[in-house]
């Protein structure tokens, strides 16, 4: 094995030096296509999960609000008593569900996003930060105006430059963080070897349209 490893470098050696550039660069990508892989399928796979759960239990909440117009309309004309007592029990169920929702899913509170905030700087200290910047709330669950239990999806734009190990090491300590966080977006771009800038988005759910806490 050792004498076929060095036969094949010594064909590389003996290569000219545009081929042996093109198939170092072609090892890099495929060690980086790796790396992206192993770091976003397992986050892709978490996202879809807590997806679905969320749908379910929005499902659920919308045909208990429907059950609860109609008691609503029944009693407006005829408060009889198994009505109010039928009503009384859709309000329970509905509590239940939307306090299931908020144990359920991985929401991070306006505190916590502030903390999430310094934790993602304070990780980049090996890394050459150009840009961090929190992007515009949006609401991804609701009904019309209302505001009770609006559920907000916060997204944090970084933009950073350093070596493909430093990069791999900073996504390697995001994965460590205790907060839910979920991955958006990754462009990797590399300027001049070995320095290459990555353009990271992340994002969070929360119950507060803040980002941050004041």
């Amino acid at each position: 094995m050792s004498q076929m490893w060095q036969q094949l470098q010594e064909k590389f050696a003996a290569l000219p030096l545009p081929r042996r550039k093109f198939w170092f660069v072609l090892a890099l990508l495929f060690v980086l296509y790796l790396g992206v892989w192993v770091l976003a399928m397992p986050a892709w796979q978490n996202y879809q999960l807590e997806q679905t759960k969320v749908s379910q239990q929005r499902q659920q909440l919308s045909l208990l609000r429907q059950q609860l117009e109609v008691v609503d309309i029944r009693l407006a004309g005829d408060p009889t008593a198994p009505l109010r007592s039928r009503l009384k029990q859709l309000q329970t169920q509905l509590d239940e569900v939307n306090q299931r929702i908020k144990t359920e899913t991985n929401y991070v509170s306006a505190a916590d996003n502030r903390a999430l905030l310094q934790a993602l700087l304070g990780s980049a200290e090996q890394l050459d930060v150009k840009s961090a910047q929190a992007l515009p709330a949006e609401r991804v669950y609701g009904d019309g105006d209302a505001t009770a239990g609006e559920i907000y999806k916060h997204r944090l734009q970084l933009v950073v430059s350093g070596s493909y190990q430093q990069v791999f090491d900073y996504f390697k300590r995001l994965e460590g963080l205790p907060w839910s966080f979920y991955w958006q977006r990754m462009d990797y771009q590399v300027a001049e070897y070995p320095e290459a800038q990555v353009l990271l988005e992340i994002y969070t759910l929360s119950l507060e349209r803040d980002y941050v806490a004041s």
